[in-house]
């Protein structure tokens, strides 16, 4: 089996590689309910979501302070609300890796892939997060939407990444933890695979992936045995 043979792996990076549960904790230290960080994420995606349809584009962090300050407006931190802004930027920029991270890309780059990630979030924020988790090395491009027409799931998104790779999208195989980010890479012509760390069912209204996995260990496991099925 060649380098040629195999799909190039395009990670995401918010939620697949990065654990966001500690964002609960930097919610608690506002003095307000952990879920939020939940309802907050949640927003910046709906905002990022809704100019991607518009064909528009604004920076994660943008969308992130703005976000927070609406809630906050709603339910009041025990701090200036500005400072409580830049103490949840701050929080996704301290946030760790999955524990099947390290192990896991390691295993993928021994055997020879190409690995690359695409996200929604900053390229720094992801730069950071990966030297973290000690996988940065194995990364040939850590791209960020920031540079992009628009968000993913738009197509442009991933259209535009391809561009960079070099290389047409049926080739690159998507690996995400968010049926929305899959789904959007099948429509435009990618291969898929689900990171479920949570036996979760799939969403009857999204493109089926082409493998499931529940990390990134058990899909460099499977990559080196079905890989000839995966071939572009």
């Amino acid at each position: 089996m060649t380098a040629d043979d195999k799909p190039v792996l395009v990670f995401d990076v918010n939620e697949t590689m990065s654990d966001m549960s500690p964002l609960q904790g930097v919610f608690e230290e506002l003095g307000l309910p952990g879920p939020l960080a939940q309802t907050w994420f949640a927003g910046v995606l709906r905002e990022g979501f809704a100019l991607a349809v518009h064909g528009e584009s604004q920076p994660f962090a943008v969308l992130g302070d703005s976000v927070a300050r609406s809630l906050f407006a709603a339910q009041a931190p025990n701090r200036d609300v500005e400072e409580a802004v830049r103490h949840v930027r701050e929080g996704m920029q301290r946030l760790p890796v999955h524990p099947d991270i390290r192990s896991g890309i390691a295993a993928l780059a021994e055997a020879g892939f190409r690995i690359t990630a695409l996200t929604n979030g900053s390229e720094a924020t992801s730069e950071g997060l990966l030297e973290r988790g000690g996988v940065r090395q194995h990364f040939e491009h850590v791209l960020s939407v920031d540079d992009a027409p628009c968000w993913k799931p738009a197509p442009e998104a991933y259209a535009w990444a391809g561009g960079i790779w070099g290389l047409p999208l049926e080739r690159a195989l998507m690996v995400a933890a968010n049926a929305w980010d899959l789904h959007g890479a099948a429509r435009a012509g990618m291969r898929t695979v689900w990171v479920d760390r949570d036996g979760a069912p799939w969403p009857e209204y999204a493109r089926t992936p082409d493998l499931r996995v529940s990390g990134v260990r058990e899909l460099a496991a499977r990559l080196r045995g079905d890989v000839v099925g995966l071939r572009g």
